[in-house]
């Protein structure tokens, strides 16, 4: 990235045009890194982008002409889920915050950022209030005594539920090096954070709940709820066990009849 544009000059993004000119060729330059990676590409991408937002936070650019762009890799991780004994082995090994980060998403499909964020007023004793993904609201849903027992234990010192251990809020960074941390202590291989979100929903579904109560406990849309029963149970087998199981009851019930 360096090499390509280590040279341009800082008024390039002073000027709307010149900027505008400069998104042009990156994005031509991102396509054409596309075709031996796409990932990489996305990836150097990414890079550029936070260059120019620290350049525009710092007041040494006026004009980010790539405040967003198109990402070429798509990741499908629909088989990537933490198994419970994984999950397990994290819980009793993992350093406190990230315990609790662990037991909030495992047991509300929790973002990141959210879980980076939660606050105590977010818990009312016997309820958690999660961000809805189908409206961007705030919904109070009940807590899992799981998560009651958790939050119960622990010691409220500030204002968020989760701090550093110097009482700190935790950065995004700070975040992904301690979680990565704790998870390659496990073995969890290139399982993420976002992976036990997709846990928490396969269980949800594997136990019984249907598409519409799926989406009401996730604060997901009914599509998107139907896409997580379809992709992560068929590839589990768990959508043909349920059928042959169906099929053997049903099987019994015409015997004795």
């Amino acid at each position: 990235m360096e090499q390509k544009w280590g040279t341009v000059p800082e008024d390039t993004f002073n000027n709307a045009d010149d900027a505008d000119a400069f998104a042009a060729d990156a994005l031509a330059w991102h396509q054409e890194l596309g075709k031996t990676s796409r990932r990489s590409a996305d990836n150097l991408m990414s890079a550029l982008c936070r260059v120019l937002s620290f350049a525009k936070e710092q007041r040494r650019i006026k004009h980010h002409p790539i405040p967003t762009f198109h990402r070429l890799y798509k990741s499908d991780r629909a088989d990537k889920t933490w198994s419970e004994e994984l999950q397990q082995q994290f819980i009793k090994t993992a350093r406190p915050a990230m315990v609790t980060a662990m037991i909030l998403v495992r047991n509300t499909a929790m973002r990141a950022s959210d879980v980076r964020k939660f606050a105590w007023t977010r818990y009312d004793g016997q309820r958690v209030q999660i961000r809805s993904s189908k409206t961007g609201k705030m919904l109070w849903i009940p807590a899992t005594r799981e998560l009651k027992a958790h939050l119960d234990t622990l010691p409220r010192v500030g204002a968020l539920v989760m701090l550093t251990p110097t009482g700190k809020a935790y950065t995004k960074r700070y975040f992904n090096d301690h979680w990565r941390e704790d998870s390659d202590a496990v073995g969890a291989g290139d399982l993420n954070f976002h992976d036990n979100r997709g846990t928490a929903a396969t269980l949800l579904a594997e136990a019984g709940a249907t598409a519409p109560e799926l989406a009401e406990a996730m604060t997901w849309t009914v599509d998107k709820a139907q896409k997580i029963i379809d992709t992560y149970l068929a590839r589990r087998g768990v959508l043909a066990a349920n059928a042959i199981q169906k099929l053997e009851d049903y099987r019994d019930r015409a015997g004795q009849s």
